[in-house]
């Protein structure tokens, strides 16, 4: 049997069935928004629902934490210390697909209603703190997508 047949049936089918990229923008976007229901609920473990195990991210002061437990305890940490009753904002800047299965984002986080700045970050005396996030995304076919990595740096005035 000639495969030129199969070929003309298949082809069509597989981009059919392959996800627009507008499709898995729309699924990141999801996951950096709910970064700020997260923060609202003032969970750690929700924060840090969507990074792979293993996935690394460097904070403000420059810690780099190793793995989504000690990402989840630090966010608890802060979301029942110094971050307790704050509101978060989420603007995502970009998300850039690198490959079928790799992606960047760059977001804008304000966190307000900072009653007291913690020491080392930008103090701007209006009780707001300003990041910018970087996050680098994989897929996998059972996870879907999830943040490998990804770098907090404080907006100065």
């Amino acid at each position: 049997m000639s495969r030129k047949p199969f070929l003309l049936i298949a082809l069509p089918l597989a981009v059919l069935i392959a996800p627009p990229a507008w499709a898995d923008e729309g699924e990141i976007q999801r996951i950096l928004e709910a970064k700020g229901a997260a923060w609202e609920a003032g969970d750690g473990a929700a924060w840090a629902r969507d990074y792979a195990e293993d996935a690394g991210v460097v904070n403000l002061v420059g810690t780099r934490l190793e793995d989504r437990s000690s990402n989840a305890q630090r966010h608890t940490d802060l979301l029942q210390g110094p971050f307790a009753g704050t509101s978060l904002s989420v603007d995502v800047q970009d998300i850039t697909l690198l490959g079928d299965d790799t992606a960047f984002a760059e977001v804008m986080f304000r966190v307000s209603g900072i009653e007291s700045m913690p020491t080392g970050l930008p103090d701007r005396g209006d009780g707001e703190l300003h990041t910018r996030m970087s996050f680098l995304f994989e897929r996998h076919d059972h996870q879907g997508w999830q943040i490998r990595f990804g770098q907090n740096t404080a907006v100065h005035p």
